[in-house]
């Protein structure tokens, strides 16, 4: 039986960009009956497994408009986990929402991008944070915005948003990489975007909260598995 939870901001933009959208999202498994708040196969809801959590940290989510209708998507699942501690908006390169700029602008001096420090982010002279960001504001959380997409896609969202060039980004040493690889083994080598935020809270040293979502996201992806073996090998 499906559980009931309360919308969450993903959930809300999900709602906003379809009401505004003047043709209809439709990719494999478009036919599947889907519950409509963790967007499997119905007979493979997994929204039983969400507890949601206070987070150390703040994140804003910053999604490619190609990822935010997508079930395999991984960058909800931290809005499952923590939804009073993210927000969560369309990228656009050249017209960013004016209450993202807005927020963005008031937690100057304590946001971070993560991402890794790319030979263009040099060429630019981006500005990199070497040591772990720390919360210099008292009780105020730090705020990391994570970008969600396919590698190319976020690579072009960070390049070349002008908009984001003064804020500093972070990039998860390749020992905590391997050390993660290590520990789950039958891994490949590219990384969900729960993934990499589980790296970042884990870096951060917020082992729990790190562990609770690679657990959400381990159970995400068996519920991803068991969609496609109930005879739905296109459900996805």
């Amino acid at each position: 039986m499906t559980a009931t939870h309360q919308k969450h901001c993903v959930d809300i933009l999900r709602e906003q960009c379809k009401a505004n959208s003047t043709r209809p999202f439709i990719a494999r498994g478009a036919n599947a009956i889907r519950c409509t708040h963790c967007l499997m196969a119905e007979f493979a809801c997994f929204c039983d497994r969400r507890e949601s959590q206070t987070s150390p940290i703040e994140f804003i989510l910053l999604f490619h408009r190609d990822e935010i209708h997508k079930p395999t998507n991984s960058g909800r699942l931290i809005a499952d986990l923590f939804p009073n501690d993210t927000q969560a908006y369309i990228w656009s390169r050249t017209e960013p929402q004016q209450t993202l700029l807005d927020h963005i602008e008031r937690k100057r001096g304590n946001c971070t991008i993560l991402f890794p420090n790319t030979e263009t982010a040099k060429a630019q002279n981006r500005k990199l944070r070497k040591t772990t960001p720390s919360n210099d504001r008292g009780d105020e959380k730090h705020t990391f915005i994570i970008l969600d997409g396919t590698w190319k896609q976020a690579s072009k969202m960070f390049h070349q948003s002008e908009w984001l060039r003064d804020i500093p980004h972070f990039e998860i040493n390749t020992e905590v990489q391997r050390s993660f690889l290590v520990r789950h083994s039958s891994h490949q080598i590219q990384f969900a975007t729960a993934e990499v935020t589980a790296m970042l809270l884990d870096t951060l040293g917020h082992d729990e909260h790190s562990q609770r979502l690679l657990n959400y996201y381990q159970v995400f992806n068996e519920h991803c598995l068991i969609s496609r073996k109930r005879g739905n090998s296109d459900i996805f």
